[in-house]
C-alpha cells in the first residue's frame, strides 16, 4: 500500500488483527527486516511495516538528514493511515526514531520497544556515518563493495542469514541516498545525543539488547534504561546485533508479553 505522507509517498504493509503495532526497521533495510518475527506477533496485534525514507520502496523527498524528520514521517503515516495511537518497535535506527517519537509526540505512543538501538553516537562512529555519507554524495564507485561488507559485519553471528539480508539491502538501498541520509540522522546523535531527553519519554518502555552485539552492545541499553523511567531491560544470550532475525520468537515473546501488560 502508499500512502501521500508530506513530500513523500510511503510503502507500508499491514498484517495481523488487534491493537495497532508499528515495526520500524533499520538502517539499510526495509520492512523485511521484521521477516523473521512477523509470524508471532501478528497472532496478537495488527502489524504496521513501512518503510523509511528513501529506504525500500518509500520515496527520498526533501530530506534534511535529521532523525526528527525520520520520526515525523511517521507520525504523518499514523495520520494518513487514520491510526491516533500505536505502540512502537524500533530495530537499530527504528530504536532511535521510536524515541524521537516518543519525545515529541508522547499522545501517540503508548508503549515503545527499543531493539539493538542506541540514544548516542560515539566519535568514531559518528566518522563511520560521515565516511558513508560522503560516499553517497560523491557516487563514490566503491559504495556497493562498503555496503555489502557493512552487511557481512551485521550478520557476522548468523552466517545463515547473511543471503537475505544482502538481498534487502541491496534493494533498499538501490537508490542510496536515503542511506546517506539516515547515516547523517545517526552521525548527528554524537553532537546531539538523546540521552538528556530521555527522562521526557512517559510511554512504558521495553529494552531488548544482545550480549554479542557490537554495533548496540548491551552497555547502550543500559544508558537508555538509566534515562527512562521505569523501563524494563533484557538482554539476549548468543545473538548479535539483527536481534528480530536472530531471535525471532524469543523477541516476538518478550514484545506480546510486554504490550500484554499495558492492556
Amino acid at each position: 500500500m502508499r500512502s501521500r505522507c508530506n513530500d513523500i509517498e510511503v510503502a507500508w504493509h499491514e498484517a495481523g488483527r488487534g491493537d495497532p503495532l508499528i515495526l520500524i526497521h533499520g538502517l539499510a533495510d526495509d520492512h523485511r527486516a521484521w521477516r523473521r518475527a512477523v509470524p508471532d506477533l501478528m497472532l496478537h496485534h495488527r502489524l504496521l511495516m513501512y518503510d523509511l525514507r528513501g529506504h525500500g520502496e518509500t520515496s527520498l523527498g526533501a530530506a534534511d538528514g535529521t532523525l526528527r524528520q525520520l520520526g515525523d514521517d511517521l507520525v504523518t503515516l499514523l495520520d494518513a493511515i487514520e491510526v491516533e495511537r500505536a505502540d512502537i518497535a524500533g530495530f537499530s535506527l527504528g530504536g532511535t526514531i521510536a524515541m524521537r517519537v516518543a519525545i515529541d509526540h508522547p499522545d501517540r505512543a503508548r508503549g515503545i520497544a527499543l531493539v539493538a538501538t542506541s540514544s548516542r553516537v560515539g566519535h568514531s562512529a559518528a566518522g563511520w556515518y560521515r565516511e558513508r555519507v560522503e560516499m553517497v554524495e560523491r557516487n563514490d564507485p566503491h559504495l556497493r563493495d562498503t555496503l555489502d561488507k557493512d552487511t557481512a559485519d551485521v550478520y557476522a553471528e548468523s552466517p545463515s542469514e547473511l543471503e537475505g539480508g544482502l538481498l534487502i539491502r541491496r534493494q533498499s538501498t538501490e537508490d542510496p541516498r536515503g542511506y546517506g541520509n539516515a547515516c547523517a540522522a545517526m552521525a548527528g546523535l554524537n553532537a546531539n545525543p538523546l540521552d538528556p531527553e530521555l527522562p521526557r519519554i512517559s510511554a512504558p518502555t521495553l529494552i531488548v539488547a544482545s550480549e554479542l552485539d557490537r554495533h548496540c552492545p548491551p552497555k547502550a541499553a543500559e544508558v537508555i534504561a538509566s534515562g527512562i523511567r521505569g523501563s524494563k531491560l533484557e538482554v539476549m544470550r548468543g545473538a548479535g546485533h539483527p536481534i528480530p532475525v536472530e531471535k525471532p520468537r524469543e523477541l516476538a515473546s518478550s514484545i506480546n508479553s510486554f504490550l500484554a501488560e499495558l492492556g
